[in-house]
């Protein structure tokens, strides 16, 4: 059966403008799963259009149908089947079968249900990193791979159902679909709807526009990429583009370094093996790499040291991540040409690597300066190591040597605890070589028992550098005069940086010359996601409206706006900013007052009860003393105040968040048995200050809105009538709880 790898009138391929988690998430689909496993047995698969049917009945969407179609393929024994009664090579079941004889793909079988579904979907040809690749190769043998471009959401979509359905990433052998592999436990999401600069690293289209790269990878780029696992792309560490998969190292020394987000903490380690020479009688490939190996952790990089006892090749596999099971996520082979002095190991090897220790966090131990977990020395120097504590702790260090006791470096150290910081003072032994382990261990002050490890640091030689790897780059990288060059060390630049309209810009520019994101673009946006929910939180918990309104405003034009908008710093934000536009609607009430109206008032001898009530409830909110709002002479002697002490710049700094409790209780009881009506019939200008004072209460309470803050103005119209006495005494009044007693 011939099955065309590519249709006629399909949309031209180009680079996708969402990423997958913008279009899928699994557990909008997981119904989608299930119902195709409860119904994959009883499905007609007589031909394509009868199974295509029965299978995405129901289906609303396209990526619903290209879901459904998928599980159901991945759920099919299609080599431990019969198919002794099936003739006819064109139904699903026959071409089962010829994938059985090896003479059809998963590739091929996908795209023919695809396109029964009216889903664009072509069969894109090429070399793949499957299990026969070796790290390091330099040709393409043995890789030849076939997978799926899919048209769906509006963008060519990348799918290898192979490699998503079996343990075994197989490869063609002779030209034949790859035999029989171990069925997963379940489908490898990864290939699923790929991003195409994820998807790049493990295959490569022979087209160029099916890679759906901005900027096409070349061969020598393909095979010098470094080994990914698919866990790497989910572990938080983020590998520099200027690695090689084949590394030449002319040093003892060889440094791998990882960046991640700072508020994470993935984990790093590491396995080295020799290859086996046989023109080398030094080493074997079984050699012990334990001591040449160690990891270092600061609060946004992990990196792997690895140091070669002796020349020859190497693999280097990198494990670690967010995942405990610590997976496998890149594999690197080294050439080392060292030709001095066989190096001895490091001093000191601790599981938890060098660096501050996650067991620190028990004992309250945190921020750790220096940061890193290397520590460059010299001679005679003293090196002081500061932690900020949480208790008072009692502080054991100890320093060591590959050819000294620690117990003779015991004075080389000193440390010393207070209730919230412990320092560590290091005096640089001379001994050669100038490398030492130093560990820091505490337990609870006046405890006995043993000693926790909270940090681990390596001392090295200041010119420890000139012997130390790292990773060159390769000669295209070398160029960075292109324009595309510089447009990415922009965006790096700006993503080390931590101002938001700049790194929008970069991002605005990266996209818009469609860049491959080799994890730039990932850790810039990230880091726009983090820059703006800060710049959130700060706003809101400033309370400065127009700054507020910016930040809400430059969050929703963001890049990253999908990932703002949900966010429960967004909804405290809109939140507060409603408020403070009412709060500033209630004040524009008393602002257009005419100076002459509260000249009036306060021009008062002896007002209204119903006017000092009103400012009783006024200055309360402002935060008078209630003994003192009594007197109508000191109430007349506040209204009376100039510059940032007047009462109207009073109110206009009181925000109801810094409202006591008492104050609004007392306010409330003030204004308990009158209405708007009452109070404008007596003065219009106490009328303001009543609407003004009754809405902070409101506001206190939460019970306002935008609606309501409009119709401020006729609030309360029927409660009520204030029935005070026309006379009215400026002396002392009671208090609010002494007027409940009475009444």
């Amino acid at each position: 059966v011939t099955v065309p790898d590519f249709e006629v009138g399909y949309p031209k391929p180009k680079p996708p403008r969402d990423r997958k988690k913008d279009i899928y998430k699994p557990a909008d689909y997981a119904h989608i799963d299930n119902r195709v496993r409860q119904q994959q047995a009883s499905l007609n698969t007589s031909t394509y259009e009868s199974l295509v049917n029965s299978l995405t009945a129901g289906c609303t969407t396209d990526l619903q149908k290209l879901r459904a179609i998928f599980v159901w393929l991945y759920l099919q024994n299609i080599h431990g089947s019969f198919y002794s009664r099936v003739t006819d090579p064109h139904t699903p079941k026959g071409y089962m079968k010829v994938i059985k004889t090896n003479h059809g793909s998963y590739a091929s079988f996908f795209a023919q249900l695809c396109r029964a579904a009216a889903i664009p979907c072509n069969v894109i040809r090429g070399v793949g990193k499957g299990d026969k690749y070796v790290t390091g190769q330099q040709n393409c043998d043995n890789m030849e791979s076939a997978w799926n471009a899919v048209y769906v959401a509006g963008e060519w979509r990348l799918i290898h159902p192979l490699w998503s359905f079996f343990q075994e990433k197989q490869t063609y052998e002779n030209g034949l679909s790859p035999p029989a592999g171990t069925k997963r436990s379940s489908i490898e999401e990864f290939y699923w709807l790929t991003d195409p600069d994820a998807f790049i690293c493990f295959c490569k289209s022979n087209n160029d526009e099916w890679q759906l790269l901005g900027l096409p990878w070349t061969e020598k780029k393909f095979l010098n990429n470094p080994h990914f696992t698919e866990e790497y792309f989910t572990c938080g560490l983020t590998l520099p583009n200027t690695y090689n998969a084949l590394i030449n190292c002319d040093t003892c020394n060889l440094l791998i370094a990882f960046e991640h987000e700072k508020y994470i903490d993935p984990t790093i380690d590491g396995r080295v093996e020799r290859e086996y020479d046989n023109n080398d009688d030094r080493a074997t490939s079984d050699m012990d790499m334990t001591n040449y190996v160690v990891t270092s952790s600061s609060s946004t990089k992990k990196t792997l040291v690895v140091r070669f006892p002796v020349r020859g090749w190497y693999y280097v596999d990198i494990f670690g991540g967010l995942d405990n099971a610590k997976p496998k996520l890149v594999s690197f082979r080294v050439h080392c040409q060292h030709r001095g002095k066989d190096p001895l190991p490091f001093p000191l090897n601790p599981p938890e690597g060098f660096g501050i220790t996650q067991t620190a966090d028990r004992y309250g131990v945190s921020d750790p300066e220096p940061d890193t977990g290397i520590i460059l020395v010299r001679q005679g120097q003293q090196k002081r190591f500061v932690f900020t504590c949480m208790q008072k702790l009692d502080a054991k260090a100890t320093l060591t040597h590959i050819k000294q006791n620690s117990d003779n470096l015991a004075d080389c150290i000193t440390t010393k605890t207070s209730d919230s910081q412990l320092d560590v003072l290091v005096n640089v032994p001379d001994e050669s070589p100038l490398e030492f382990g130093l560990v820091i261990a505490v337990r609870k002050e006046n405890e006995r028992g043993d000693f926790t490890v909270v940090a681990n640091y390596l001392l090295v030689d200041e010119n420890w550098q000139k012997n130390v790897a790292t990773v060159p780059p390769s000669k295209d990288e070398v160029k960075h005069q292109n324009k595309d060059d510089t447009i990415r060390r922009k965006l790096i630049a700006a993503t080390n940086g931590d101002n938001i309209e700049t790194l929008e810009n970069a991002i605005g520019d990266f996209e818009h010359h469609g860049l491959d994101d080799e994890g730039d673009l990932t850790r810039a946006k990230n880091k726009l996601v983090h820059l703006h929910l800060d710049n959130l939180r700060r706003t809101t918990s400033e309370r400065q409206l127009a700054e507020l309104e910016k930040a809400i405003d430059s969050a929703n034009a963001s890049h990253v706006a999908p990932d703002l908008r949900d966010s429960d710093e967004m909804a405290e934000a809109e939140k507060t900013r409603q408020q403070l536009k009412r709060l500033k609607l209630y004040l524009h009430k008393v602002l257009a007052l005419n100076k002459a109206t509260i000249a009036e008032i306060h021009s008062y001898q002896r007002p209204r009860p119903l006017v000092h009530q009103v400012m009783k409830a006024t200055f309360r909110i402002l935060g008078e003393p209630n003994s003192r709002v009594q007197n109508w002479t000191r109430v007349q002697n506040s209204m009376r105040q100039l510059g940032h002490n007047s009462m109207l710049g009073r109110m206009g700094k009181c925000d109801v968040v810094h409202l006591k409790k008492t104050q609004v209780q007392d306010a409330e009881f003030y204004l308990s048995d009158t209405n708007i009506r009452s109070v404008r019939m007596v003065s219009a200008g106490a009328a303001t200050f009543y609407v003004w004072s009754n809405n902070m209460i409101s506001e206190y309470h939460g019970k306002n809105d935008e609606k309501s803050a409009r119709n401020a103005d006729n609030r309360n119209g029927d409660t009520k009538r204030y029935d005070f006495n026309s006379a009215y005494s400026p002396s002392p009044g009671p208090t609010p709880r002494d007027e409940l007693k009475s009444r």
